[in-house]
């Protein structure tokens, strides 16, 4: 394996994905709840990783699958736990869709080539930042969002699109900027106080916005 500057690029970046999914699954088995947490976002996400694992090996690009590959297990144990601890549960329908959409990609790829499939798994990831960022912020409660997770994305995303440029892969471009947006989208509504968040969505009578649910548990 010859270092040069796109395998040291594709070397980080598998080391970044092996760490960016840590803390939100850690984060998860130290808590009660899972507010905040799409668990649609999860799976979809789980089954992107798949996804430009098996496109990596078909394409032989190490460093495109290597880094999907690390990142599973802690998204789809993550995924489990916030499906055990109250994580959102809208819009479950996309995680089955997208599996259809992913199948049909690669299978599209026998008459068509591989312009479909680079689409849509570079596309992919917003399948895990829209469901997440619209359940973030129609929560009143994220602590069990881990911020550091969303910014680690975003060093990812960066990582992942200088290895496009480099090797001249389009679907990592692409990726790399939906990413990016998404990351910073969700990181926006972590940092927005919560008097500010309450008055952009309606608190349910009753509810306090600068109380999280863990300080109701321990209140009670």
């Amino acid at each position: 394996m010859t270092l040069d500057l796109a395998t040291l690029v594709g070397l980080a970046g598998t080391l970044l994905a092996a760490a960016y999914t840590v803390p939100q699954f850690r984060r998860l088995r130290g808590m009660t709840t899972a507010a905040g947490i799409s668990v649609a976002a999860l799976a979809n996400s789980t089954i992107s990783g798949v996804a430009w694992t098996v496109f990596g090996i078909l394409e032989h690009e190490l460093w495109v699958a290597l880094p999907a590959a690390v990142a599973v297990p802690a998204t789809a144990g993550a995924l489990a736990l916030a499906w055990l601890r109250g994580g959102s549960r809208n819009r479950l329908w996309l995680p089955v869709l997208w599996l259809v959409v992913v199948s049909a990609a690669g299978l599209s790829a026998l008459w068509l080539g591989p312009v479909v499939p680079t689409v849509v798994l570079g596309c992919s990831v917003a399948l895990l930042v829209t469901p997440a960022a619209l359940a973030a912020w129609q929560s009143h409660d994220v602590t069990a969002i881990a911020a550091s997770a969303w910014a680690l994305l975003i060093i990812d995303a960066l990582l992942a699109g200088a290895y496009g440029v480099l090797a001249d892969i389009d679907a990592n471009l692409i990726y790399a900027a939906v990413a990016t947006i998404g990351a910073l989208a969700i990181l926006l509504r972590i940092g927005l106080p919560a008097h500010v968040h309450a008055r952009i969505v309606r608190v349910p009578d009753g509810i306090d916005p600068e109380i999280t649910c863990d300080e109701l548990e321990l209140a009670a």
